[in-house]
Order: structure tokens, then C-alpha cells, then sequence
């Protein structure tokens, strides 16, 4: 039986995924850290390399004008991502945690400017950009040493900008908006069982959706006096975790997530009045959204821990990512992934804990639209290469 005192390895050290799930999310804001016995403190650094492009639309008449190129180039930069936590217990049957995540990210940022007639030719260029911060406290109860049932707020903060340039975007050419910092609360509660003779644990946690109102310029003039307000709400998510430990000082674990993304959608008051305009025309413009999601995204991850008798514990670990349904785009090159991992956990005197991670994530293709008339996104994509992620973690932990 793997030794109590590295229960947590294997649902904590968790930078799976991380950086390049579906839709804005960028970490699974897992809660371990609030499992672990008496007091502790960590703090999770993780850095991405992704390979990520496509090809651009309209390739016929492109082709026509004696251009070749059609590739976006490299649409997502290399990221770093952090995490922090606290977790005390203040009594033997109360505890209170206290994490920092970067839970919603996304940086995009290309220019297709192919050659013609010796000058390039501004076809399409894009620039979005969001970032998030959020805060969760948590108190939890244990009546025993089995049950322990939780509950907190989460604080969270949403800013983000849109640029769009080039004659591929039409009415939208030179379209930028600017969405200013909102705070907004949610809410988050759970409980978790285990059983520590057997190295038996399972965890459920729900948070609550976060409704953030955006005060947003816009760069476009339209002839009603629309509100200057966006509403963006965060995703619910449920969230499930489980342990269990097998013969021979080996353990195996896994988690499942589910997060409602079909009810996200981001549509800036003046945009959606141009969209308005124009469905009176066009009609299957009605629905255009600047942002939003066919399908709710599911997320699972299991994996196989082995402890060495002076070594650590290390362990492999298989991802995957059903990403949220939607065409090719800028924003959407990838729908969902495949993914492997290893880890290795080292302790030192039973105070510290030093735990690296490296994945490697396998991005499916999206649905490529055939319309060339009308996308359902704002830069769709003619075609996706075969992109893919490099992470690598490190997670540092103190009990005291």
C-alpha cells in the first residue's frame, strides 16, 4: 500500500491540460490543495509551447490572384501559468483553504498579409486576447475521519480585447473592441470521502457560473445609442476526482470535469446591432455571435502511480478533451485533445514536496466549414494542420 503521506500525489499534481483545453479555459481550478493533512502551502508554475496554425479562407480566389501561402502562421505563443494555495487547519474538525488560479485565458494573435503585385496584401489579421484571475476561499467540515463537506466564494476578475483588420472581415475592418476589468463573485460547494486504510478518496465539487458585466468601447458607429455593456458569464463546472490504491505500492486515479459552455457567449452591444442590420438582408446572419460555443466540454484524465522505497512516487497519465463542437477558426484551430504525461513527486523530511510534470497533448481537427459565403465565426479556417502542445510543470509544496 502506497504510504498516507503521499496520498495527495496523484490527484494533486495536476498540470494536465493545462494552457490549452477547450474554449477560454486554461486550468481545471482542481481544490487538492485543501485535502491535504494539517498545514500546507504550494505554488504551481507551468509553461507551455504550443505548435498551433491553420489555412486562411477563400484559397480559391486567393489562388486566382496567383498567391500560394495560405497559412496563418503560428497562432498562440508560448505561455506560463501559475497557481498558488493555502490550506490550515484551524481546529480538528475545521479547515480553511485559500488558491489562486488563472482559471480563463486566451491569446491569439496573427497577420495574413501574402505578396501580390510585389506589395502585400492586407487579407486578414486578429488580435484577442482575455485574461482572468480568480481567488476561492474555503471552509470545509469534518465530522470524521471519512467525510469532510465544503463550501466558499470565488472572486474573480475578466478583461479582454479584440482587434480585427483586413478585407476578409468586410463591414468589420478595423472593428476593435475593449472590454474593461470586471469583478464578479461565484460560489462553490462539495464533499469528499475517503477511506485512508485503503488510499481510497473521491471528491465532488460544484462551482457556480459568474456573470461579469463589461463596460466596452467600441471602435464602430452605429445609429442607435445601444448600452455600453457586454455580458460575459463564466461557465459552470462540476468536477469529480477519485483515488484508490492496488497492490504492490501502486496507486491509480482520475478525474472527470464537465463545464457548460453552450451557455457562453460574447456579443458587444454595437456588433450585435451591425449583426442585427444585416440579418434583415441575410437572414442566417441572425444567429452570429462574435464568440460563442456549440457544445459543453467534457475532460478526463486517469492515471497510474507507482512509490519507490527512497526514490518518490512516479507516475503516467493518459488525457483527453472533448472540446466544444465548433468549426475551424482563429479562435477554435482545435477541437479537443489526446494527451500523455509523466510525473515524479520527490519529499524531503516530510516537509516538502517537489513534483514535475511533463505532457505532450494531441489536438484533434475540427469541423471545417464549407460555406464560403458565411462562417459562424469570426475568422474561420479552410483547413487545420496537425498541431500539438508541449507542457511542463513544477509544483512546490511546504507542511507545516
Amino acid at each position: 500500500m502506497i504510504d498516507s503521506k503521499f496520498a495527495l500525489f496523484c490527484m494533486g499534481c495536476a498540470f494536465s491540460g493545462s494552457g490549452y483545453s477547450a474554449a477560454f479555459e486554461q486550468s481545471n481550478q482542481s481544490i487538492q490543495s485543501f485535502f491535504e493533512k494539517n498545514h500546507y502551502a504550494e505554488i504551481s508554475l507551468a509553461w507551455v509551447r504550443p505548435d498551433i496554425s491553420g489555412q486562411v479562407q477563400h484559397t480559391e480566389q486567393l489562388q486566382q490572384l496567383g498567391i500560394t501561402d495560405f497559412s496563418t502562421g503560428q497562432l498562440a505563443s508560448t505561455q506560463f501559468i501559475s497557481n498558488v494555495a493555502l490550506k490550515l487547519q484551524l481546529h480538528p474538525q475545521l479547515s480553511w483553504g485559500l488558491i489562486y488560479d488563472q482559471p480563463y485565458h486566451v491569446d491569439v494573435a496573427y497577420s495574413y498579409n501574402p505578396v501580390f503585385a510585389g506589395e502585400a496584401l492586407s487579407v486578414e489579421a486578429a488580435t484577442i486576447k482575455f485574461d482572468s484571475h480568480n481567488l476561492t476561499s474555503l471552509i470545509g467540515f469534518q465530522p470524521d475521519n471519512h467525510w469532510n463537506f465544503y463550501t466558499g466564494l470565488s472572486y474573480q476578475s475578466l478583461e479582454g480585447s479584440l482587434y480585427l483588420s483586413g478585407q476578409t472581415f468586410y463591414i468589420f475592418n478595423g472593428y476593435r473592441a475593449t472590454f474593461e476589468q470586471d469583478p464578479a463573485w461565484g460560489w462553490l460547494a462539495g464533499f469528499s470521502y475517503q477511506l485512508p486504510e485503503y488510499f481510497f478518496r473521491t471528491a465532488l465539487t460544484y462551482r457556480s457560473a459568474i456573470a461579469h458585466h463589461h463596460k466596452t468601447a467600441e471602435s464602430i458607429v452605429v445609429g442607435t445609442n445601444p448600452s455600453p455593456y457586454t455580458q460575459i458569464q463564466t461557465p459552470q463546472s462540476i468536477h469529480l476526482d477519485f483515488q484508490t490504491g492496488l497492490p504492490y505500492q501502486n496507486a491509480f486515479y482520475g478525474t472527470l470535469r464537465w463545464l457548460n459552455w453552450q451557455n457562453f457567449v460574447i456579443q458587444p452591444p454595437k456588433f450585435g446591432t451591425v449583426i442585427d442590420y444585416a440579418a434583415l438582408e441575410f437572414p442566417e446572419l441572425k444567429s452570429f455571435r462574435m464568440i460563442d460555443y456549440r457544445e459543453d466540454q467534457w475532460s478526463a484524465k486517469i492515471g497510474l502511480a507507482h512509490q519507490w522505497p527512497s526514490f518518490g512516487i512516479n507516475s503516467i497519465e493518459l488525457l483527453w478533451d472533448s472540446g466544444t463542437g465548433n468549426p475551424a477558426s482563429t479562435l477554435n484551430p482545435s477541437d479537443g485533445y489526446w494527451g500523455i504525461g509523466l510525473a515524479h513527486l520527490y519529499k524531503i523530511q516530510d516537509t516538502w514536496d517537489i513534483a514535475t510534470g511533463f505532457y505532450y497533448l494531441k489536438f484533434q481537427k475540427p469541423e471545417v466549414s464549407t460555406s464560403e459565403s458565411f462562417t459562424p465565426q469570426i475568422a474561420g479556417l479552410s483547413a487545420v494542420s496537425d498541431n500539438s502542445a508541449w507542457i511542463m510543470g513544477l509544483k512546490l509544496g511546504y507542511h507545516f
